[in-house]
């Protein structure tokens, strides 16, 4: 079995008393320059009145992090936008001399979707729209991570869309990403007749990826109006049975793509696994592990209110060290790690 261990000194980033925007620390993406780690956190607000952000913090040494006082990312002013009521989730790519983060956005404040507030779709319907699935990922870049550039939503508005992770680098000459669209709340009963899936989608613009018409129109334009796409990770095992989603960037080695992805069971308990992809073409999976890697065991990976919950959304690779870091019950941001060689070996012994 991997070994994986945690940071003693863990959580590495906690919620901040009297900082109301700081209610949590959670979801980190983290990237590494060589000299520093960037982190891009949810925090969520506390007493919560229903904006999620996004916040920065760095570090010299990847285990102790400053952060700014305010906010990094906060959703778009106007209303309307895709993130007009908050940012979350980061994943952060280094891909083509910047760094890429793809990030969920919400439409509508979420506390006033819990008290029933809605918006009605095109025409005054009611159908299913982004404003009622509520989550539609959109990606920013920035090169210093003082400044960034959205670059809008990119995926579909009809669609419940999370756990997007570009890859680092161009495959046949079309970017990347893993996804998970879903028609339903992720975490709504729903899914366990429906199943949230890791899918694989390419593209070759950074900045659009699929069409927002929601039925089959006769006038669609081959290649434009429908997302290339294919069903990667499907549920298979107990610990993963409501849902599948990726984790972090999935890192390039010699035997493919290896990369982290999150399951889920009927209770509700998260688990971790790896997958290993086919270099040249990431759409065949050539292993996956039967049995999770990671699991919440601390108390700090239990919120309190029934989550039990380890979310990794960063690998970051320095030697032979993996630093997986990972939200802990959607409160703390914790750090594990294990041997890239060894979590490299244990996926192999998988191969079909």
């Amino acid at each position: 079995m991997l070994k994986v261990k945690r940071y003693p000194g863990n959580p590495i980033l906690s919620p901040i008393p009297g900082v109301r925007w700081r209610g949590s620390a959670r979801n980190p993406g983290v990237v590494y320059d060589g000299e520093k780690f960037h982190m891009v956190f949810t925090a969520d607000p506390k007493p919560h009145d229903g904006v999620i952000r996004l916040g920065y913090a760095w570090s010299k040494d990847g285990y102790h992090f400053e952060e700014n006082d305010e906010p990094w990312m906060d959703g778009d002013i106007n209303p309307g936008t895709f993130d007009h009521a908050g940012c979350e989730d980061a994943r952060v790519t280094y891909l083509e001399g910047q760094y890429v983060i793809a990030y969920a956005g919400r439409a509508i404040n979420i506390r006033d979707y819990a008290f029933g507030a809605r918006t009605c779709g095109p025409n005054g319907n009611l159908n299913p729209s982004w404003f009622d699935n509520y989550r539609r990922v959109g990606l920013a870049v920035t090169k210093d991570f003082k400044t960034f550039e959205k670059l809008g939503p990119i995926t579909s508005e009809h669609i419940s869309d999370a756990n997007v992770a570009l890859f680092p680098e161009k495959i046949n000459g079309k970017y990347a990403m893993l996804h998970r669209p879903t028609a339903f709340h992720p975490w709504t009963l729903p899914l366990h007749y429906h199943p949230g899936c890791i899918w694989l989608a390419f593209s070759d613009r950074l900045d659009f990826w699929s069409t927002n018409k929601r039925e089959m129109g006769w006038d669609m334009i081959d290649g434009e109006d429908i997302m290339n796409e294919v069903l990667l990770l499907a549920p298979q095992q107990k610990w993963e049975e409501m849902k599948v989603g990726g984790s972090g960037v999935p890192i390039p080695t010699d035997d493919g793509w290896l990369m982290t992805y999150h399951g889920v069971d009927r209770m509700g308990k998260y688990y971790v696994g790896l997958a290993l992809l086919d270099r040249e073409d990431p759409t065949k999976v050539l292993a996956r592990t039967p049995e999770p890697i990671f699991a919440p065991e601390m108390d700090y990976e239990h919120n309190g209110r029934g989550l039990h919950c380890v979310f990794p959304c960063a690998n970051v690779v320095i030697g032979d060290n993996v630093m997986m870091y990972y939200d802990c019950g959607d409160v703390y941001i914790g750090l594990a790690e294990f041997s890239f060689k060894e979590a490299l070996a244990h996926v192999k012994q998988y191969v079909k």
